[in-house]
């Protein structure tokens, strides 16, 4: 109950969703590899500049100051690399050279944080906005041991060129996205246009086939799961218009079977009422005619219930399976069927050779064999033979009935285990059956696992063979 109170979405809000969520992953993809552009430039730019300071440092330190003061080495750093900033600033944060500004008209760099944690012996370094050259500079400060203390040599470099460049690459990648984005979608709705029609026409087919309309069949589509299912759908239709067939020839046949008895025995009773009754030897003849009218009935009515229970019922209902001689169980059916056979003369005979171990349900093998064997009874002439055999091959154990009757023709034999079909209508009826016995042994033999087979030639006789799977 639940899931039928569950609301229900259209497929164009799955697609949305996934349009959004698409848009959504590009977007972020692009700004995690900015990122990751300018924190590698950064990185890259930061080494660069600590290897130069600590180059400055270094010839400071073996080679001591130039001549001409302190100016000459921003100068010739200036000579060296327009783009690069080199300052020298003493132990108290004064500026002693800069190769982008005058000295004397710098603020004390004392306490800026990359020349603190230089004075303090390490590496220093930060990106802020530069007031003297109006830029955002990365900066990075390394020691300089001086005779009257730690000094610092610090280089910069704006920027600028690495904000152009990232703003390059962002804007290509955006329009990389963009790109990506309209061709997903566009492939992305031509899917949808390609499977959101045929899911609409399969569904009005489903509801088609529903109605009992088998006359027009699902398209072929170019989507293949979509095809497979159509072509599923198309197959279940076709089964469902045999099966309806079936039911109609099976309530046609069932109402014909039904009604010849009781309308023979309604008519006999209407005839015993309207005075037939007072002859005591019309009385008797009618009574046998209406008694045997109602086991007619009777019968058909126990095999329709059989065929339903074996059909329908959960097999854990329907079998009692266990270990059980063959041998015994086709002489059972013997003495069940030897009073039968006595009245046209016709010699049973069971040829099974003890022990024939079978897993079977003991009743329902029976009543499959008495069936065969009835059977082969009622078409077989007077003082001849049926033989009711077990034998057991590679893969099944098998029963087989074989009778001297006058055989069947070979156009029937395809359609001789459907329910009410018969060879020879006429005689059938005749004979008593009720055109399920048959039917009943097939279903016997399937819910076993096994199958039932015929052979037969005009004039020669028929086998029927029962092969069930052999267990161990």
């Amino acid at each position: 109950m639940r899931n039928k109170n569950r609301r229900k979405y259209s497929l164009w809000l799955y697609y949305v969703l996934s349009v959004a969520i698409l848009s959504s992953a590009l977007l972020s993809v692009t700004w995690y590899v900015t990122d990751r552009f300018r924190t590698f430039f950064v990185d890259q730019q930061r080494i660069a500049l600590e290897v130069y300071a600590r180059t400055v440092a270094l010839d400071i330190e073996e080679n001591g100051l130039p001549l001409s003061g302190f100016a000459e080495i921003c100068n010739a750093s200036k000579q060296t690399d327009k783009t690069l900033r080199l300052t020298l600033i003493n132990t108290d944060g004064e500026v002693l050279c800069d190769s982008a500004a005058n000295p004397p008209e710098m603020d004390n760099h004392g306490i800026r944080p990359e020349v603190l944690t230089a004075y303090a012996g390490e590496t220093g370094s930060g990106i802020r906005f530069s007031n003297t050259l109006q830029a955002t500079l990365l900066y990075v400060a390394v020691p300089l041991n001086s005779d009257d203390g730690v000094w610092v040599v610090r280089a910069a470099r704006s920027l600028t060129a690495i904000n152009d460049l990232l703003h390059e690459v962002f804007r290509k990648l955006f329009v990389v996205s963009v790109l990506l984005y309209l061709a997903l979608f566009l492939v992305s709705y031509y899917l949808f246009r390609k499977i959101n029609p045929p899911l609409y026409e399969i569904r009005q087919g489903a509801e088609r086939f529903a109605r009992g309309e088998f006359d027009r069949s699902l398209p072929d589509y170019q989507v293949k799961e979509i095809s497979e299912l159509a072509n599923a759908m198309n197959q279940m239709a076709t089964k469902l218009d045999s099966l309806e067939n079936l039911r109609r020839e099976f309530v046609a046949n069932v109402s014909h079977e039904l009604k010849t008895p009781v309308t023979t025995i309604k008519g006999f009773t209407e005839t015993l009422l309207e005075g037939a009754k007072d002859d005591p030897a019309d009385l008797e003849r009618f009574l046998e005619i209406v008694s045997r009218q109602a086991d007619r009935l009777a019968d058909i009515i126990d095999d329709l219930l059989t065929l339903s229970r074996l059909e329908s019922a959960p097999l854990s209902e329907v079998l009692a399976l266990d270990w059980h001689d063959l041998c015994d169980i086709l002489k059972a059916c013997k003495e069940v069927c030897q009073s039968r056979a006595d009245k046209k003369a016709i010699v049973l005979r069971v040829d099974c050779r003890s022990p024939v171990r079978i897993y079977v349900d003991y009743s329902l093998l029976m009543q499959a064999t008495i069936n065969l064997v009835d059977n082969a009874i009622k078409y077989s002439p007077e003082k001849t033979m049926v033989k009711i055999a077990a034998r057991v091959d590679a893969s099944h154990v098998c029963i087989d009935v074989s009778d001297e009757g006058p055989g069947i023709m070979e156009i029937h034999i395809p359609r001789l285990f459907e329910r009410f079909y018969r060879a020879d209508k006429a005689r059938s009826r005749k004979l008593g059956g009720t055109g399920l016995g048959l039917a009943i042994v097939k279903h016997i033999a399937n819910v076993h696992q096994g199958e039932v087979a015929v052979s037969s030639r005009v004039g020669s006789g028929s086998t029927f063979t029962i092969l069930l799977p052999k267990k161990t």
